[in-house]
């Protein structure tokens, strides 16, 4: 007696528990006696590097830090650093082969004017990717009679990322004294599975800020919103495939050249964007749900596995405003100088009766005057926001999100009220692991004992099935329903079930050869 196995590949993913690095610098090229007052800090982290070793993930990149200050004499200036780290995270599920994918995000960052140290707070959030090999049992030989079925599974056949750089220009119709900044984000806002390739489109959202020089110097800014589409091959992709897709462009990497022409400044912007994707494709794998021998006992094994359901991400965009007060201590506003590109950061994620939940924060860095001081302020105001949108993940899958911000406007009003209007753009993944068992291999166990009669009758109830009779009589399914021409399964009332033994002691004599059923 001998029987078919195939091994078949189930994917785990799994979400870690966010993780945080705290890191400390002094910026370069400033000395401390440069800054009068911070007008704001920006940060983009960015991960360089990741490896999968056992039970630990280490992890390398950096924070370009970038902040704007008055100095000694209320000029606008800007300075640039970079904050390396190297840290390991300790996961009991990593190992050498796992895959690893990090979304890194400012979660906090202060900074000293008196040393120019800056102290910044980077969260990370782990998602995984494990592969899992099951052995599973799906045939045998013509004494096994085998009912079968398919586990539907998704398997990673790609991940890989790309590199491709866009051109954005600008244009600048004013007199200025010197660009403060230049900064990208970009946002996945679809992707679709064809034949042999998938399609990646998304928004690169792009803003100048540069310096107005006069009496008082103020802050201006440029800024654009530009599509990209990408088509990456993957052979033999099928329409039922998912794809995750993480969209970044690096700071350290993000260049501009300027050219004047009359009173236009022309600015050029070359943005390299990396595109890093998992492509999961369906299969369905065939594998024993039961059986039984015609000729001996058997010990049925059974094995349990875990695997991934990945559905299609979620893209939303939602309107973030509010109204916010100075505080007492706070001077009035009497002319806005400027406002930063702003930052978000989420609170917390759910779905909930069909619907995800995301809630954040919204910063933004703001200078003005006040005319009784004759003093230049900067004030750092957040407003929450709540976003709902439907989705068909249920409550319990894992959730990854990166989110972007754009259109940011800043309003005084009444000299002690601001009014902040953003808009958020975000890229959602949702995945749940469901648990299954399966029967990897079976024991044959004792010999049946030889049925001598002639004649055997089985006295069946209504709802008894095809194949239960089959496996209580030790037979056939075919046979039952050749010497039983008028059997309907499941039964819709009691029947007694013939069977016509032949008179041999061979118990296999009126096996009509190896077969699979569905019953």
């Amino acid at each position: 007696m001998s029987f078919e196995k195939s091994k078949c590949n189930f994917i785990k993913k799994t979400k870690l528990r966010d993780e945080q690095i705290m890191l400390d610098s002094v910026i370069s090229g400033t000395g401390s006696g440069d800054i009068k007052k911070i007008v704001w800090i920006n940060a983009y982290p960015q991960v360089d590097t990741t490896e999968a070793l056992t039970r630990e993930i280490s992890v390398s990149g950096k924070a370009v830090i970038e902040i704007v200050f008055l100095d000694e004499e209320d000029k606008i200036c800007s300075a640039e650093s970079a904050l390396p780290f190297l840290t390991k995270f300790l996961n009991d599920n990593v190992k050498p082969s796992t895959k690893i994918n990090i979304n890194a995000a400012m979660s906090d960052i202060n900074f000293d004017e008196r040393n120019a140290k800056i102290s910044a707070v980077i969260n990370f959030s782990i998602d995984i990717t494990n592969v899992d090999e099951i052995e599973l049992l799906n045939g045998g030989d013509e004494n096994i009679c085998l009912k079968e079925d398919e586990i539907i599974s998704q398997n990673l056949v790609k991940d890989d990322c790309i590199t491709f750089n866009e051109e954005l220009k600008f244009a600048i119709n004013e007199s200025f004294d010197k660009i403060l900044s230049v900064n990208s984000d970009v946002v996945v806002k679809d992707t679709d599975c064809r034949n042999n390739f998938f399609v990646v489109q998304g928004e690169i959202i792009t803003k100048i800020f540069y310096v107005v020089c006069g009496e008082i110097d103020q802050i201006c800014f440029v800024t654009s919103t530009e599509s990209f589409k990408r088509e990456i091959e993957t052979p033999a992709l099928s329409d039922k495939a998912r794809v995750e897709v993480d969209a970044v462009i690096k700071k350290e990497n993000l260049k501009y050249e300027t050219n004047n022409d009359e009173n236009t400044c022309n600015i050029i912007v070359n943005a390299p964007i990396t595109l890093c994707f998992n492509v999961y494709d369906e299969i369905n794998v065939p594998c024993a749900t039961d059986l039984y021998s015609l000729r001996n006992n058997l010990d049925i094994v059974t094995g349990s596995f875990e695997k991934t359901n990945i559905i299609s991400p979620l893209y939303l965009e939602s309107r973030v405003e509010g109204s916010i007060s100075l505080g007492d201590n706070e001077p009035r506003i009497d002319k806005m100088l400027g406002f930063s590109k702003g930052n978000s950061k989420i609170t917390n994620q759910y779905i909930k009766d069909g619907e995800f939940v995301l809630e954040g924060i919204v910063g933004v860095d703001i200078m003005y005057l006040n005319d009784e001081l004759q003093k230049i302020n900067c004030v750092r105001k957040e407003i929450p926001f709540v976003v709902y949108e439907k989705t068909d993940a249920p409550k319990d899958f894992s959730i990854c999100s990166r989110i972007v911000l754009s259109d940011v406007e800043v309003i005084a009003r009444r000299g002690r009220e601001l009014f902040i209007d953003a808009k958020i753009k975000a890229n959602i993944r949702f995945f749940g692991n469901e648990k299954g068992t399966a029967i990897t291999d079976a024991i044959m166990g004792e010999p049946l004992p030889i049925k001598e009669e002639a004649i055997e009758i089985y006295f069946a109830k209504a709802g008894d099935n095809l194949w239960e009779i089959a496996k209580e009589l030790r037979t056939q399914p075919d046979v039952i329903i050749e010497q039983n021409p008028d059997f309907v399964s499941p039964l819709l009332e009691n029947k007694n079930i013939m069977i016509y033994h032949q008179k041999n002691t061979n118990p296999t004599s009126a096996i009509l050869g190896k077969k699979t059923f569905d019953y």
